[in-house]
């Protein structure tokens, strides 16, 4: 077999030296074309990010140059639109739920009333006065709230009447944070005696209290329980005081303790259920003169509602009725032992 000689092998060396020279150029070359491929993107990128952050600072610079000028934002010459009759629906829809709200809170007075009655029966001397001097902040706190509820309420019901009756009420916001600043700051002009000796629900929370502690006592009239303020002297005199009755639990015809009372409408007296059925015969269209002494209004069954809150308080007052008739006889025996 030949043998090469020393200027084949050095041919062969520089063949292949320049053929691994060509194989490196040409991954060299591909390299390089990624990376030209890959260049116009992240220039655009770089154009982009150059761009967003031009338009921050314009945006940092919007409202004043360096001139000090102010640039006016266009939205400013845009006015609120009055409310037209097509929108008044929403506004009566508001109302409607700000008294939906009143509702609810108001059913708390109820629950405030039995708390007051229990600790007038329960607790006795200094701890009874001062748990009841809380409970009777805590119903106030209830009609200051409830004041407010319906400061929303009237507000908007009285801008309903505007656009139904076809007035221009522009900027109805305002109008409206007007209209309940204005209420809640003429309901806090007023004594505690004008806001609270009225009121139907705190009445009936004194009532209650006072029955256990003075029973078959008429109440006075519950500003009574209320220190007078400066303004009360200018109250008029011939304003109707709550207060200076007794409660009668006990029907005018049976002349027992009612049981399941029925109201009338027209005159406010009530009746045992049965009772007062039967006197009109259980006929809706009849209509007879109140049996209650001295009232003279006529009354029927349509008439008649019942009541709920009287049906509790009855039976209250005949369990007392039972405690202090028990109290009575066990006072009895000790005095005959």
């Amino acid at each position: 077999m030949p043998v090469a000689t020393s200027s084949r092998r050095l041919r062969r060396q520089d063949t292949d030296d320049i053929e691994d020279a060509t194989a490196t150029q040409v991954r060299d070359e591909e390299v390089d074309d990624v990376e030209a491929a890959s260049q116009p993107r992240r220039t655009k990128g770089a154009k982009r990010d150059k761009k967003a952050r031009q338009e921050l600072e314009d945006e940092g610079d919007e409202g004043g140059n360096d001139n000090g000028q102010h640039v006016d934002n266009p939205l400013a010459d845009f006015a609120d639109q009055p409310i037209d009759k097509q929108q008044a629906g929403r506004i009566s829809g508001l109302s409607q739920d700000w008294a939906q709200i009143r509702g609810l809170h108001n059913s708390s007075y109820s629950l405030v009333q039995d708390i007051g009655s229990a600790l007038a029966e329960f607790t006795e001397g200094e701890k009874a006065e001062k748990n009841l001097a809380e409970i009777d902040k805590m119903m106030r706190s209830l009609i200051d709230t409830e004041n407010e509820l319906r400061a929303h309420e009237d507000t908007l019901t009285d801008l309903y009447q505007q656009v139904i009756r076809g007035e221009a009420v522009p900027e109805v916001i305002s109008r409206y944070d007007s209209g309940v600043g204005t209420r809640q700051k003429d309901y806090g002009k007023k004594t505690s005696r004008q806001k609270y000796a009225k009121h139907e629900d705190y009445a009936n929370f004194r009532q209650g209290i006072y029955e256990i502690q003075h029973p078959d006592e008429a109440m006075p009239p519950v500003a009574d329980f209320i220190p007078a303020e400066e303004g009360d002297d200018s109250d008029d005199d011939d304003d109707v005081q709550v207060g200076g009755v007794t409660q009668d639990y006990r029907c005018p015809l049976t002349l027992k303790l009612l049981e399941d009372p029925l109201t009338s409408s027209v005159c406010n007296h009530s009746f045992d259920a049965s009772a007062i059925r039967e006197f009109l015969k259980n006929d809706r269209t009849a209509r007879q003169k109140c049996p209650n002494a001295g009232c003279h209004k006529i009354i029927s069954l349509n008439d008649l509602k019942p009541n709920k809150e009287l049906a509790k308080k009855a039976k209250e007052a005949a369990r007392r009725e039972r405690m202090r008739e028990e109290e009575d006889s066990e006072d009895d025996e000790n005095v005959i032992e």
